[in-house]
């Protein structure tokens, strides 16, 4: 009864017609006629007061009128189950269904007024008038909810959800247990523009031969013995923004004298490539397309992923690699473009200047490129493959149409991780190359007119025992090779020698024997994911005299003339064996 006589006086009033005066008010009695429409019809659904009332929070989740208690969040269905909630009187189908019309009448009357308010009223006037209105709408759509329980209907024809973004490529598992990856879970400091990444790598080696001139050859690793060097003194890190990318990496330390001097592209043409990019192990910027799970193009001098391991020495198993590492690449220089059609497997495409060279040494740049599977969290597949570079500058004469073929190729497993046992995980690494050298005097297979054989044949093997949650770990490890014309064989730095003057002390011809073979027993000690103490024994053996014995490799008084030709009454003291043993503090931020 109230219902009807509210209803007939606020009908009444819609039907006279409404002078400019009145219409800054009207939504105020509008508002009002709303609000007392919604008291008088709630009054029938109110519950009765009874011993067993439910608490008011029960009976908001009864009315609908709030979400979720916090009983119900928390997944604590049996709170309201002791006492049987009263089931509230609800208003009949008729009253209901003329009481929705109604409030459909009232909102129609609304805008109609906001329209009048647009074309007569003066700015002041409609501003106020208008949030009024506003106000009431509000009012009116709320009781309507009350009482028809119903929301607004949807729009069915609304665009579907979005499709999730696509997951970080191998971000589905932790690789920290990789041969070649820092096991730094967290970085330290982090923005959206900037990710910063700092190293440090100071080693003691002692060499069993004591070489008095404390030089060691034959490796990328280890260069003085019986004394603390700084091998690497890295600051840099990653720019991201928008999409645009970029890195950079310095590197002082030995790495930046010993790494140039084993690259002879600089020993055509003009410019000091070697001092241009001396200080530098990685520098490059590119972009970032949102295509799959992710697609980069950077182009600059970039990280080599030929033989596994890692151009630093904190994120390998052990210090010294052996020769199928030690012996190719650590960095490119050129365009590589990375594509993730999936989070567990990138193609890595390479336009490069050459094998490890900062220029060409010939007239063909080199092409190659790497395939990276992961298929569960426990193998780690790589396929690296490289051609149709001219690398070779014939120890220094300038030797152009000889060119190289290489595939590097590596299966990391983790075959045991029990993280609640003392012995807590294990997991191997092999890898195996193959390579060659073709046109210019050499061929593939030896004994053909293209002359002798210039090939490359090698493996490594590596296992890894964890202790203690990964605070210690062992690695035990070694390989082969065999590189018959030495195109791969570390020139011994004789008397100053580097790879573009070559040396008469240890040749590199074609068809010149090279065999060698090592091994390593590796302890770790990582009380922290950003530092770890280093202990390694390591010995290695060769077919002919290659590495430094006790006379070292230095003439008296210092390097003495060119190091392309002999020192008159002199030769450097090689061995075919090197015993040694090396201890490293290395940190990585």
């Amino acid at each position: 009864m109230k219902t009807s006589v509210l209803m007939n006086a606020i009908r009444g009033s819609w039907d006279t017609a409404m002078p400019k005066s009145s219409l800054v008010t009207v939504a105020s009695l509008l508002k009002m006629a709303a609000l007392c429409l919604c008291f008088a019809i709630a009054q029938p659904i109110c519950f009765s007061q009874t011993k067993d009332q439910p608490a008011p929070d029960q009976m908001t989740r009864l009315n609908g009128a709030a979400g979720p208690s916090s009983d119900a969040a928390s997944g604590n269905e049996a709170a309201d189950t002791k006492t049987p909630a009263t089931s509230p009187k609800v208003p009949d189908a008729a009253a209901q269904a003329e009481i929705t019309k109604e409030l459909e009448r009232m909102k129609a009357r609304i805008e109609e007024l906001e329209m009048q308010l647009k074309a007569r009223s003066t700015p002041e006037t409609s501003s106020v008038a208008a949030e009024n209105l506003n106000t009431t709408s509000s009012a009116v759509k709320e009781t309507a909810v009350a009482i028809t329980g119903d929301t607004a209907p949807q729009d069915k024809s609304a665009a579907p959800q979005a499709k999730p973004a696509p997951t970080e490529p191998f971000a589905y598992a932790d690789w920290t247990w990789l041969n070649g990856n820092a096991r730094n879970k967290d970085v330290v400091w982090d923005s959206k523009f900037f990710t910063p990444e700092i190293r440090f790598d100071t080693s003691y080696v002692m060499d069993f031969n004591h070489p008095k001139d404390d030089t060691i050859g034959g490796s990328t690793e280890i260069f003085r013995s019986n004394e603390f060097q700084m091998d690497q003194i890295s600051v840099g890190g990653d720019f991201h923004w928008e999409n645009v990318r970029g890195r950079i990496l310095t590197m002082n330390g030995m790495f930046a004298t010993t790494t140039p001097r084993n690259d002879a592209s600089p020993g055509r043409g003009q410019w000091d490539l070697r001092d241009a990019y001396r200080y530098v192990s990685e520098a490059y910027g590119g972009y970032h397309f949102n295509v799959n799970h992710g697609l980069n193009i950077d182009a600059g001098i970039f990280v080599s992923y030929i033989g596994l391991f890692s151009y630093y020495n904190f994120d390998n198993w052990a210090y010294q690699p052996s020769y199928v590492s030690s012996n190719t690449p650590w960095f490119f220089n050129g365009l590589r473009i990375q594509w993730f059609p999936t989070d567990k497997l990138k193609i890595e495409p390479w336009i490069i200047n050459g094998w490890q060279s900062y220029g060409r040494l010939g007239s063909k740049p080199g092409l190659g490129g790497q395939i990276l599977w992961r298929p569960k969290p426990w193998v780690s597949l790589v396929f690296n493959n490289y051609g149709m570079g001219e690398d070779t500058l014939g120890n220094g004469q300038g030797l152009v149409g000889r060119s190289r073929i290489h595939t590097d190729d590596s299966i990391e497993i983790k075959y045991y991780d029990k993280p609640e046992r003392t012995l807590d995980k294990m997991a191997f690494s092999l890898t195996g190359d193959l390579g060659c050298e073709y046109g210019g005097g050499v061929s593939c297979h030896g004994d053909t007119k293209g002359g002798p054989k210039q090939s490359f044949t090698g493996w490594m093997l590596y296992n890894r025992f964890w202790f203690k949650k990964d605070l210690y770990a062992v690695t035990l490890g070694g390989g082969v090779m065999d590189n018959p014309g030495r195109y791969l064989t570390l020139l011994p730095p004789i008397n100053g020698a580097d790879a573009i003057s070559g040396s008469p002390y240890f040749t590199q011809n074609p068809g010149d024997p090279f065999k060698a073979w090592d091994m390593t027993v590796t302890a770790d000690w990582m009380p922290k994911e950003y530092i770890t103490f280093r202990a390694e024994y390591g010995y290695r053996h060769a077919n002919v005299p290659y590495f430094t014995g006790a006379g070292g490799i230095t003439p008296p008084g210092g390097n003495t003339g060119t190091p392309a030709t002999p020192v008159p009454g002199w030769a450097p003291d090689l061995r075919k064996d090197e015993p040694s043993m090396r201890y490293a503090i290395m940190v990585k931020f």
